[in-house]
């Protein structure tokens, strides 16, 4: 009886100071061993994003740098094709009219390349109608390295202007075009560098060589409109087109 009613006793107010101190240590070590299992469970998804983030970065780097447009033969082919035509006279304004513009920036484009000892092919020559399916036989029977397809953009809104550029999703080669002529043209032109875009036009998605359609600025924007019929602006909007399509070519030697 006597050990029983020692055992119920009160606890001195040294022992309950004892046990809650006791608790408390063992509280503290639960929590440092939590925070060391999150500490862990941080750093192994931190370095997980990090091997992933280096890997797209090993991956979508070298397309820029190690793998530039090369030449099926001993000179590069480069088509070129000026949208609309005939009696399809795309976006117009004014004086301005699509397939006027795109044959005039065009047959600029064709000269500087040539003075660059590209060969150079075009869709249309003239004031001819080609349907979309004539474009892309015309450029799979070229036989061509890569496309650059010259047109005009739109917007409701007529504020919007700049220079933008469309590539086939998938195509390394392409996008590295579509980046390097876009600012090109808007380092040239000085206007709004748009920025480049997967794009779902025929003319870059039936065929599989590396292909950009260029939208050298907005028809709807009174501006822009009257600059792309001045012969001026329509040189150096080609002069820009000229200088993103060599930049994106592997010129061995002389690109190093």
């Amino acid at each position: 009886m006597g050990t029983r009613d020692e055992a119920r006793r009160p606890l001195t107010a040294k022992e309950r100071r004892q046990r809650e101190l006791r608790r408390k240590r063992r509280r503290k070590k639960k929590m440092i061993r939590l925070a060391v299992l999150i500490s862990g469970a941080i750093l192994a998804i931190a370095l997980i994003i990090f091997i992933v983030y280096m890997a797209v970065k090993l991956v979508g780097g070298r397309v820029s740098k190690e793998e530039p447009i090369k030449p099926k033969g001993d000179t590069f082919v480069i088509m070129l094709d000026a949208g609309h035509g005939g009696a399809d006279i795309g976006l117009s304004s004014g004086e301005l009219a699509e397939k006027n513009a795109s044959i005039d920036i065009v047959e600029k484009l064709k000269v500087m390349l040539e003075s660059n000892g590209y060969e150079v092919v075009l869709t249309r020559a003239d004031d001819t109608r080609l349907s979309k399916e004539e474009r892309v036989q015309a450029v799979k029977d070229s036989q061509a390295d890569l496309l650059v397809s010259v047109h005009l953009n739109y917007s409701e809104d007529e504020n919007a202007s700049g220079i933008e550029t469309y590539y086939r999703k998938g195509s390394d080669q392409s996008k590295l075009l579509a980046d390097k002529v876009v600012a090109a043209v808007a380092a040239e032109t000085e206007a709004k560098d748009g920025g480049s875009h997967v794009g779902a036009f025929t003319i870059i998605n039936d065929v599989e060589i590396p292909a950009v359609l260029v939208e050298v600025g907005y028809a709807s924007n009174a501006r822009e409109a009257g600059s792309l019929t001045d012969d001026s602006y329509q040189n150096l909007t080609a002069k820009g087109i000229a200088k993103g399509i060599i930049r994106s070519l592997d010129l061995g030697e002389e690109d190093k």
